[in-house]
């Protein structure tokens, strides 16, 4: 993919393509990555520490993107306001004017989510005019994430000029990592983090629940949010559906997969999680390919976003 022919805006510039990370560069990737954070906001106490890897990174020989969670508590600990913000460069009167211009426009998002969402799109728009290396895009940013670009480097330190995606996700630092977590898949395998969670989305979604990778779960009838925790999302899921896996076996897509076939709910979360997966660049499980095709025209499935790779791609058009 390509990173852009030249980035240019504010202090960024960087050329080059973005592509998969090799495992024994993200270390000095996020080495540099956090020294840069660091002159940028010389305030606001951050520290690599903070910053804690999720999903699949590391746990292949290359990873696609680089998953940062971050607990709000540390990165915000006076909370979000228009004084506290001055520690990230930002003016008050900036902070206030923007939250208006968001809250403005907002149906369901609560005073909280708004000021996240500022908090993250003004660090963010100040990244993209002070530092040399990292780009965001604050026009993505939300309540809880924010997602930008920076080089490659090898363990020598050397510029390999060549893009990685690094987001953060920003919230309760424990529920972030149970909501991204990713087991170890076999290389030979095109599975995973994103597809246990999903498949846990659609689970919930299934049942009348809505998952938040950075809040928790939700009752969609009553608006409760009756999960916030590992604990408490893997005994609502249990409870569901009458099975008994502990957090080890949820964190892996396979055994959750197997958890629920023969459940007289299992075409309905299907369709969910095949919808989902049709709009997400990402393959379909080895085990459900057979599934996909058996379903595709009933589901409305496309694959316009398989991997060129896929086993699947020559039946799209069919």
């Amino acid at each position: 993919m390509r990173f852009a022919e030249i980035l240019t805006e504010g202090g960024n510039v960087f050329g080059g393509d973005t592509d998969r990370i090799a495992r024994e560069n993200i270390e000095p990737t996020l080495e540099r990555y956090y020294k840069e954070l660091q002159q940028v906001f010389p305030n606001a106490g951050i520290s690599s520490n903070m910053f804690h890897p999720v999903g699949s990174v590391g746990k292949k020989s290359s990873s696609g993107d680089i998953d940062l969670a971050v607990d709000a508590t540390e990165l915000f600990p006076q909370g979000i306001t228009s004084q506290s913000m001055q520690r990230w460069n930002i003016a008050p009167e900036e902070f206030v004017t923007r939250f208006d211009a968001f809250k403005k426009r907002a149906r369901s998002s609560t005073d909280e989510q708004l000021a996240m969402k500022t908090a993250l799109v003004l660090i963010s728009e100040y990244i993209n005019e002070h530092a040399p290396n990292i780009h965001m895009e604050p026009k993505k940013a939300n309540p809880g994430n924010a997602f930008g670009m920076f080089p490659q480097y090898d363990q020598e330190g050397n510029n390999l000029n060549i893009g990685i995606q690094i987001d953060w996700m920003v919230g309760n630092l424990d529920w972030l990592k149970f909501s991204y977590s990713s087991d170890e898949y076999d290389e030979t395998k095109n599975v995973k983090g994103l597809h246990r969670t999903q498949l846990m989305l659609a689970m919930f979604q299934a049942m009348g629940y809505s998952f938040k990778h950075v809040s928790g779960v939700t009752n969609k009838e009553t608006g409760e949010v009756v999960a916030q925790s590992s604990n408490e999302a893997l005994a609502l899921l249990n409870k569901l559906y009458g099975i008994s896996l502990n957090v080890k076996q949820l964190s892996n897509y396979y055994t959750l997969h197997d958890a629920i076939k023969g459940h007289s709910a299992y075409d309905n979360v299907m369709k969910i999680y095949l919808k989902i997966l049709d709009s997400t660049r990402t393959d379909i499980p080895d085990d459900l390919q057979e599934y996909w095709l058996a379903h595709k025209d009933e589901y409305g499935l496309t694959g316009k976003f398989l991997p060129d790779d896929s086993k699947l791609k020559k039946y799209i058009g069919d």
